[in-house]
């Protein structure tokens, strides 16, 4: 934005991250509730797409995320986004332990948050005061 200069071309990744899905994974004996994992390989009418069970409840089935890959720029063929999902899943700080989302996702999702419950749908943030701080998330 305001730049003068021409932009170099970034490849880019556009994934979209579905939590309220009907999908429930279970074992072949049924009886035990498989642990937290990433469900890879398994290929949409359309698009590519995978799932991560993040955690995995005592007590009731893992709600997984489902990931759709809609677009990939060539030069990312090489980048597994099932394995950097999973990893950025158990990347959220000052939390022990994976979460069900990628951590930027999460973040995103409680500043939309954050900003959502004020008045003015965040327009008063002093968005210069919390610059490269997450601690408020």
């Amino acid at each position: 934005v305001g730049a003068k200069t021409k932009a170099a071309n970034v490849p880019l990744s556009y994934i979209v991250c579905q939590k309220r899905i009907a999908t429930k994974f279970l074992t072949l004996q049924g009886d035990a509730i498989p642990c937290g994992g990433l469900i890879t390989d398994i290929q949409g009418p359309q698009y590519k797409t995978f799932y991560i069970n993040g955690t995995s409840p005592p007590f009731s089935t893992p709600k997984p995320v489902r990931f759709v890959m809609a677009h990939n720029d060539p030069p990312l063929y090489g980048v597994s986004p099932s394995k950097l999902a999973w990893a950025l899943c158990h990347d959220y700080p000052n939390w022990a332990g994976p979460i069900k989302l990628p951590a930027p996702v999460q973040m995103a999702h409680k500043l939309a948050e954050l900003a959502g419950e004020m008045g003015d749908c965040g327009d008063t943030i002093n968005h210069k005061k919390f610059a490269g701080k997450i601690h408020f998330l």
